[in-house]
């Protein structure tokens, strides 16, 4: 277990994770930073520690569950284009048998023409 030095909000801390993820831990504590700075910037006063990591934590779960409704809206939308591809595809497959059906039966009436002519040739002779 590695153990990671971050500060978040002016103030310094140690936390621990696994090995491996310090980079991904410094990654968040910069931007739980950066709201915290900002948030404090935008007040133009200091609500002090708590407050403002409870207003970021709030601004950040409202981001999140935005997103998670975002992503479940595309993924709702992902399955009904995917069912009308899915429609699309059966209908050109069921015009292609069609056009291959209508190609097959024209080919074998111009044989079967072909064939009668032959025979009334050989009734002649």
């Amino acid at each position: 277990m590695a153990v990671v030095h971050i500060r978040v909000g002016g103030r310094e801390y140690d936390v621990a994770c696994d090995d491996g993820q310090e980079d991904q831990l410094r990654l968040l504590a910069d931007e739980v930073d950066d709201r915290v700075r900002a948030l404090l910037y935008g007040m133009g006063s200091n609500p002090g520690e708590n407050m403002a990591l409870l207003l970021t934590s709030l601004t950040m779960a409202d981001e999140l569950i935005e997103n998670k409704k975002e992503i479940q809206a595309a993924q709702v939308e992902l399955v009904r284009l995917s069912r009308i591809l899915e429609e699309q595809k059966r209908i050109t497959q069921e015009g292609r048998i069609i056009e291959i059906e209508a190609a097959m039966t024209a080919t074998l009436d111009d044989i079967a023409a072909r064939i009668e002519k032959i025979a009334e040739q050989i009734e002649i002779q």
